[in-house]
């Protein structure tokens, strides 16, 4: 056994033979055919003790009936989308009515389920009242729960709906199915009248939120178009086409401003150098006629540089008009340092004179470029903001569009019954139509004898080959000298035979191997006949008890 274990086959030696295999399971073959007879036998006896069980159905189409105006058919869902969100729908929700309690409770009442199922179960196995719940609540949970597994609902095809109803009793099958579906429909109709009369209600509503989103988008709407119109390039001089001409005169006064502020920076160092001190006064300032030529030059300095960004004049012609107000402003500072500033020499006030024009000078070219720098960033902002503003102003024309049209749409919708799909909720203008009425079934639909006896079979030979597996795994013997030859690698030299019928280890072996069996087919036995002993349990708790029958 050493050599067996240490041995390790060869390629050659871990090809499939199938001779081999099927030796194994000839020479165990009743591993196979006692569980497969076995499952047979049972399952051909036990399926004859099931409970039959009877289907009844009706067949219902649902189909929304509202007639929706071409305004509002734009704004449904495409057509393929919608008929399986719908369909989905509508069984979801005749599936949620059908087994909802309040639904099953009418039934019970109906059918006076309650008194009968008193009157028929035994008082032992009744439920008794505990934990502050009533016998009728506990027996009504019960029956309500023994309906719901009763009822299902089946999509033959889109708008198609099978209710089923499942009983042992085919009469009590068939009166389930007939009350379901009558009682499913005379509900169905008094929820539509009650959706009629929340249909004007609804309609108001609907005209309040979508008349504030129109005035909302409406406002929304103006105030874009407002900013929109700022954008405009009359309310800029600077433009595409003239903000080259615009940067360049901004360089030019730029480079004035810079060359007046170095001859003013030349002035302050010599009065400081002679006086110490830069002399002020408050006169020019507050001077009328500097105020007036000042007032003169801006406008002269506005109409050129509007001028020259209309192309009608060229830069080069500015000075020519203004020399004169420039040296009238000369003149007038001049008489003012001169009555201001007397007691200084006759040398000194020319200085003092040519700072503050010089300083007039600064202030001036200052201003006009800082306004010109306000005219091309405006514009720079204004072609940033645009495009942005435009999409702004298309999206909410769109939107005031679509608003005004539901509005609209809602307004005439206002005077109708039927409301749209918007208030499929209350199944408005839902259309449900019996296409087959229940009728009393006469051959059971389960269980389904054939199935389960090939279950059996399939079970029973699923056991026989595991056991064969196991078992031929777990013994480690040579069955004949060619095993043995083929295994070792090693000549048989010879054979002894057998003296004795039964060695006592053999015995004790068979002894083993019997015991196996009986456990194996006690096992096999309890697992098929719990099986079918617990779904024909289950087949005959479906049972609500009492018998439907005919009034």
């Amino acid at each position: 056994m050493d050599n067996v274990r240490k041995y390790l086959p060869s390629e050659e030696e871990q090809k499939i033979d199938l001779n081999i295999y099927w030796k194994v399971f000839w020479r165990k073959k009743f591993y196979l055919i006692i569980p497969v007879v076995l499952g047979l036998i049972i399952s051909v006896i036990g399926v004859r003790y099931l409970t039959p069980i009877y289907e009844a159905s009706t067949l219902i189409s649902v189909e929304d009936n509202n007639i929706l105006s071409p305004t509002m058919q734009r704004y449904i869902t495409p057509v393929e989308e919608r008929e399986r969100s719908r369909s989905r729908q509508f069984r979801a929700m005749i599936e949620a009515k059908l087994k909802n309690r309040d639904f099953l409770e009418l039934i019970i009442q109906d059918f006076d389920l309650l008194n009968k199922s008193f009157q028929t179960i035994p008082a032992a196995k009744q439920p008794q009242s505990q934990s502050g719940i009533s016998r009728e609540e506990r027996m009504t949970r019960r029956l309500v729960s023994i309906l719901r597994g009763k009822i299902d609902i089946e999509t033959t095809m889109p708008g198609f709906y099978r209710i089923s109803v499942f009983d042992p009793n085919p009469s009590t099958a068939f009166q389930l199915a007939s009350k379901i579906h009558d009682k499913y429909i005379e509900v169905t109709q008094q929820d539509k009248i009650q959706g009629i009369r929340q249909a004007g209600a609804f309609s108001d509503e609907q005209l309040a939120i979508f008349k504030e989103k129109l005035e909302t988008s409406e406002k929304e709407l103006s105030r874009v178009k407002r900013e929109l119109a700022e954008t405009d390039v009359e309310t800029n001089p600077v433009n595409a086409v003239n903000l080259h001409v615009a940067e360049a005169r901004k360089r030019t006064l730029s480079t004035q401003v810079e060359r007046n502020s170095i001859a003013l920076n030349q002035v302050r160092s010599r009065l400081t150098e002679i006086l110490e001190l830069v002399p002020s006064t408050s006169r020019i300032a507050s001077d009328v006629t500097i105020t007036n030529i000042d007032e003169q030059l801006a406008a002269r300095s506005d109409e050129l540089l509007l001028g020259e960004l209309a192309g009608e004049v060229q830069q080069t012609e500015e000075n020519r008009p203004a020399n004169e107000l420039w040296e009238e402003l000369r003149r007038r500072i001049a008489e003012i340092i001169n009555d201001e500033y007397d007691e200084f020499s006759s040398d000194l006030r020319p200085l003092i004179t040519e700072y503050y024009y010089q300083r007039f000078l600064v202030d001036h070219f200052k201003a006009r470029e800082n306004k010109l720098l306000s005219y091309i960033d405006q514009f720079k902002e204004n072609r940033r903001r645009r495009p942005q503003l435009e999409r702004e102003e298309n999206r909410l024309n769109r939107e005031v569009e679509t608003n005004r049209s539901i509005y609209e749409a809602f307004l005439q919708s206002k005077t109708s019954a039927q409301i749209t799909e918007a208030v499929q909720s209350t199944n408005l203008g839902v259309r449900i139509t019996t296409v087959e009425k229940a009728e009393k079934p006469f051959t059971p639909v389960k269980p389904n004898k054939i199935k389960i006896i090939l279950l059996a079979l399939i079970f029973g030979f699923a056991c026989g080959g595991g056991a064969i597996l196991i078992t031929e795994y777990m013994d480690d013997s040579f069955r004949s000298v060619e095993e043995v030859q083929r295994i070792l690698k090693v000549p048989v030299l010879g054979t002894i035979p057998k003296t004795i019928s039964h060695f006592a280890w053999e015995k004790k072996k068979r002894g083993r191997m019997i015991l196996l069996w009986i456990i194996g087919i006690f096992i096999f036995i309890s697992m098929m006949s719990g099986a079918l002993y617990f779904y024909a349990m289950s087949l005959r708790g479906s049972s609500i008890g009492v018998e439907l029958t005919e009034e």
